[in-house]
């Protein structure tokens, strides 16, 4: 019984290093793997950048107008 756990801690590590060059594909700092993936990446940076800053700005002018 316990050669058959060993045996599939083994083959589970196996299979799970067999996925790891696939997830490098999707790497955001080259960019290589997909051109529809790149702009993805950039297109999502952009909008987690400018999120926050939207958020501030409405926040502050929702504020400015209800106590003006």
């Amino acid at each position: 019984m316990r050669s058959f756990m060993i045996a599939t801690r083994i083959l589970s590590a196996a299979v799970g290093a067999a996925f790891i060059p696939g997830a490098a594909w999707a790497c955001p700092g080259c960019m290589v793997g997909d051109p529809k993936t790149a702009g993805t990446y950039l297109g999502m940076t952009l909008v987690m950048s400018a999120l926050p800053i939207l958020l501030v700005c409405g926040l502050g002018y929702w504020l400015w107008k209800r106590h003006s």
